[in-house]
């Protein structure tokens, strides 16, 4: 009963390159998002009728789901993204938006107002959609730890990726401080409607 399910339209063109897949022009890969949430609404909402679906993209012809999902009506389908069109997928077809690995909290406000927008368009009220983000996590016991760490950080970094950065800008738009430094940006993400931060820590 703990399953959540979670979907993105692709992004890493390389990666459908060397697995032989084709990789479609953005909206189409929306379009491909928007059907599949869909497909596995219609299978995983009754699991004990065998559910059809006819799209463009996607077909199931009587198809069972055995052992079905715990969840009632279903589990919860998350959408990773942050386009603006990816927001209009969530508003229309999503149970939870997801964001990651880095965003500044007034950048995150603008994207939250993108999806209201957009559920309101889809006669849907915002808070229906559940939110999380994910963010890249930089923890110090105290501030001249954090700047050790960072450090580290750069030291195996690439070269040319933060060999310029400073600690500063890049905790603008992640998750980083001191563990009460810490709390206290999470106190604030949870006051923007946010109920679960992933981080990866650095």
């Amino acid at each position: 009963g703990r399953l959540d399910l979670g979907l993105g339209a692709g992004w890493n063109e390389a990666e459908f390159r060397e697995n032989g897949l084709p990789f479609p022009r953005p909206g189409e890969r929306l379009a491909m998002l928007e059907e599949a949430l869909g497909v596995l609404r219609a299978l995983l909402t009754d699991a004990e009728t065998p559910a059809s679906f006819s799209g463009r993209f996607f077909q199931a012809d009587q198809a069972p789901v055995v052992p079905g999902p715990v969840q009632r009506p279903h589990p919860p389908l998350w959408v990773g993204g942050g386009g603006d069109r990816l927001l209009g997928v969530v508003a229309r077809a999503g149970d939870g938006w997801n964001f990651c690995w880095a965003i500044t909290p007034e950048d995150y406000r603008r994207k939250v107002g993108v999806l209201a927008v957009a559920c309101q368009r889809a006669g849907r009220d915002p808070g229906e959609v559940r939110r999380s983000l994910g963010l890249n996590t930089l923890v110090g016991t105290d501030a001249d730890d954090l700047v050790a760490r960072w450090a580290r950080l750069k030291a195996r970094t690439p070269a040319g990726i933060l060999d310029k950065v400073e600690l500063r800008d890049w905790a603008a738009s992640r998750l980083v401080g001191t563990p009460d430094e810490i709390l206290a940006q999470l106190r604030d993400w949870e006051a923007m409607g946010v109920e679960q931060v992933v981080s990866s820590f650095a």
